[in-house]
């Protein structure tokens, strides 16, 4: 597991699933915004994203709407979906459209 400060800490690798809702609670963060696009929503590890967060209490959101080079209308999209659901912090899991 590795983790890249750019500007905010982000973890990647093997396990790093699994430290999701510790993070979220070093963070205080209990009702998170999943980000990400229609194809990572259907693989197997959105699903762990979601049961690991029931399973912790929080009350996760999900946005897929996320676009391969998004446009300005699509960013805003995504902040609306935050603002909207009184997200308190972001889950990502993607590439580049998506963070």
């Amino acid at each position: 597991m590795n983790q890249w400060n750019y500007p905010t800490a982000m973890t990647i690798g093997d396990g790093s699933l699994c430290s999701l809702p510790s993070a979220c609670a070093t963070h205080n963060i209990r009702h998170p915004l999943l980000v990400t696009d229609p194809g990572i929503l259907a693989l197997p590890m959105c699903e762990q994203v979601i049961a690991l967060c029931q399973e912790a209490g929080l009350a996760l959101g999900v946005f897929s709407h996320v676009k391969s080079n998004p446009t300005g209308e699509n960013v805003e999209q995504g902040v609306k979906a935050y603002q909207s659901g009184g997200h308190d912090g972001i889950i990502v899991l993607g590439g580049g459209s998506a963070l």
